[in-house]
């Protein structure tokens, strides 16, 4: 390895020696022209790429190790056309890192938080997340900010998108929970409340409230065990039960029939929805079940 980087450290030095008679416009100009050259190629590339027969995922993917590429390749070129010894390799590479860190110290912590969802994975695009007050679905994961399209919240449960665009900057992951819904487990438990009086036939609500809620959640236990399966590899989540049920409660002289069910991560709004509908139609075929 370190004969390795006295080879690339002489090359350098041999190339840059050709450049250091060379007045500072000409330099300039081939900096400049290397970077049109090196973007143009990189069009060239995203072309390719886009007419290929790939998933959206896939190909933002590619698109973005390809940019990353070629700006590293920019780096490395330009360094021998403007410092003329390894010496001053060392020191510009030294002096250019400390400044920066001083003077973009924000930059510096987002991307240190882009390198840390990288490696430990967290998130990945496409996923549903919650990141302090911002929540949404993963578009973009870049260098220094992560672009969510952002959902709506009420009572603690995601509803849909609102078309939003918003930018995180990948410093908050390192001072803020991230709650990611949609990655390892994409299934969660959710809660509708339904409270009828006391002088309702709540045996016969809570009998109707069970019948509809299997009529839409049909056999996603199966699918939410199966999944569960592939989580517990991972991560310690286990779940005696995973069947819908309904919890009986007092408050308020009023009695309260909570189902609790489980769905898939984006699911809840849909769900809640239909299930409340033909709850309602139900309860309106009795006489003896007033909702309050």
């Amino acid at each position: 390895m370190k004969d390795f980087f006295m080879k690339v450290t002489y090359v350098f030095q041999n190339i840059s020696l050709q450049f250091k008679h060379i007045d500072v416009l000409p330099k300039l100009l081939l900096t400049i022209g290397l970077f049109i050259f090196i973007h143009w190629g990189n069009k060239v590339i995203f072309g390719y790429i886009d007419k290929a027969d790939l998933t959206s995922k896939r190909t933002i993917k590619l698109k973005k190790i390809t940019s990353f590429v070629e700006n590293i390749f920019f780096i490395i070129i330009i360094i021998p056309i403007w410092i003329y010894e390894s010496k001053d390799i060392l020191t510009f590479l030294g002096l250019f890192s400390a400044g920066m860190a001083f003077a973009f110290k924000d930059l510096v912590s987002n991307f240190l938080g882009w390198i840390i969802i990288n490696s430990h994975k967290p998130f990945e695009v496409g996923d549903r997340i919650k990141i302090g007050d911002n929540i949404g679905d993963v578009l973009e994961i870049e260098w220094f900010y992560t672009t969510i399209i952002e959902v709506t919240e009420a009572n603690k449960t995601y509803g849909q998108s609102t078309g939003r665009l918003t930018h995180i900057p990948n410093i908050k992951l390192l001072t803020t929970e991230a709650v990611n819904e949609t990655n390892t487990f994409p299934y969660t438990w959710n809660e509708i409340d339904i409270p009828v009086t006391t002088k309702s036939n709540w045996q016969r609500a809570k009998k109707i409230i069970l019948d509809s809620a299997f009529k839409e959640l049909g056999n996603i236990e199966d699918k939410a065990k199966e999944a569960l399966g592939i989580a517990s590899k991972t991560h310690p989540i286990y779940y005696e039960n995973l069947s819908h049920t309904v919890y009986t409660s007092l408050k308020d002289g009023k009695i309260v029939l909570t189902l609790r069910f489980i769905c898939g991560s984006r699911n809840f709004r849909n769900l809640e929805h239909n299930i409340i509908e033909d709850i309602l139609k139900e309860f309106g075929k009795y006489d003896d079940i007033e909702i309050l």
